[in-house]
């Protein structure tokens, strides 16, 4: 049997090789197909895809016999017998998170006609993506149309990802066309199209908002959504039926064992409790101060800083989530400050901002729903240990100079939650909450 040795091509160099047999030059083959020449020329260098209608007018111009159209089918086809798992690398865990766990795997064990959806939120260095991680790469087996990974960069050193750009790769990720000049709303609905009668998980890491998060929703059931944010995302509890689960501080013990696993045989037991109350029982917190006594071999730092890797400190995490704050809740933040630990009314903050008590309500709801606050009950707010250091800090380095009608008219230009709102139609343009 003869055996054929020729290798497999890729549809740029058959485009490319098909071409020049005809005798023709890029903007020769752009006229035939009506395509630019510079559109041409990256799909044969590989910087752009190539399309059905691409393929199918090439074959037709070229006189291929549809070899062109096979290329392109028999990749996709390829791309689809390999397993799609974009999760990355797990972090090795020290702390158990068995409630947060248990809670994922009760939401993902629930019958439902449609897609579920779940909000880890939790405060900065808390653990939220860590777990999820954890958790998704325990059940990935059982999503065998694959799973989707993005980091939507809500709260970080840049801007936030587009959604489009999001839509654009887990279309491809899936094998489908990708048009660049396709408006989100047709992007949207062609993954939506994609997603039907498939089982795939979601992972949206770091989410910014509900609205970056809604255009990512499949409609099919079966698909798993896991969100991760800093962020309540009330919006899509509230609207898209999205279920919440929160990632609280770890206990006491926890955070014990943590410091001495990270720390070493340096370690002093007698000041790990101290260590762990200043560190908020934040898992970021104690990584880093545990390291600091096992590498520096000096004494721990103050609960917000420390290390060579400033990416890493409680510090510069708060700082992304402060930089998310309208002026006057960042404002807000700051003369708060004197507080310390000690629990916040809206009425006390009325007083301390010089505002009304509905507007100080309004700020202090602000302040919690990125957890820079903690709800202990209603109408009552604490700062937690690294919170309230770095709103202290805050206050040092930035002084508030502003004239109290400036701060007032901040205020006054916060949207007011009791207000009517114009009425939102969803995607198919009926009223939200019509029937």
């Amino acid at each position: 049997m003869e055996i054929n040795t020729t290798p497999a091509r890729s549809f740029e160099s058959a485009l490319r090789a098909a071409r020049c047999e005809r005798g023709l030059s890029l903007g020769q083959l752009a006229q035939l197909v009506n395509y630019s020449k510079s559109h041409l020329s990256r799909v044969e260098t590989g910087d752009k895809a190539p399309t059905d209608m691409l393929a199918r007018r090439c074959d037709e111009a070229l006189r291929t016999g549809g070899r062109l159209s096979r290329l392109i089918d028999a990749d996709r086809s390829g791309r689809r017998d390999l397993p799609l798992n974009q999760l990355p690398r797990a972090v090795p865990s020290l702390v158990e998170r068995a409630a947060t766990i248990t809670a994922l795997d009760r939401a993902l064990h629930r019958d439902s006609a449609e897609c579920t959806v779940v909000v880890v939120d939790g405060q900065a260095g808390i653990g939220k993506t860590t777990t999820a991680l954890h958790w998704a790469h325990g059940v990935a087996r059982q999503f065998p149309d694959g799973v989707l990974f993005t980091d939507l960069g809500g709260f970080g050193p840049g801007e936030p990802a587009n959604e489009t750009d999001v839509l654009r790769h887990f279309i491809a990720s899936l094998g489908g066309q990708v048009d660049v000049e396709a408006s989100a709303e047709h992007l949207a609905a062609r993954y939506r199209s994609l997603m039907t009668g498939k089982r795939v998980l979601i992972m949206l890491d770091n989410a910014a908002s509900a609205g970056q998060v809604r255009p990512l929703l499949p409609a099919a059931g079966g698909c798993y959504v896991l969100v991760t944010s800093r962020d309540r995302l009330s919006g899509l509890v509230v609207r898209d039926g999205a279920e919440r689960v929160t990632v609280p501080p770890v206990p006491k013990d926890e955070a014990l064992r943590l410091l001495e696993a990270v720390a070493g045989p340096r370690f002093d037991r007698s000041a790990a409790p101290g260590l762990a109350h200043s560190c908020g029982y934040v898992p970021l917190a104690l990584r880093v101060a545990a390291e600091n006594i096992a590498g520096w071999h000096r004494s721990p730092f103050d609960g917000l800083g420390g290390g060579a890797d400033e990416a890493t400190t409680l510090r510069t995490v708060l700082s992304w989530s402060y930089r998310k704050l309208a002026p006057a809740a960042a404002k807000a933040l700051q003369r708060l400050a004197v507080t310390g630990g000690e629990t916040v009314t809206p009425a006390t903050a009325a007083d301390l901002l010089g505002i009304g008590v509905n507007e100080a309500h309004l700020l202090l709801g602000m302040l919690a729903e990125i957890h820079l606050l903690h709800q202990v009950e209603p109408g009552a707010y604490t700062f937690d240990q690294l919170t309230a250091a770095f709103s202290a800090e805050l206050s040092e380095r930035r002084p508030l100079r502003p004239a109290p009608e400036d701060f007032h008219a901040q205020v006054h230009r916060l949207p007011d939650s009791r207000a009517p709102q114009p009425p939102v139609r969803n995607q198919d343009g009926i009223l939200d909450g019509s029937t």
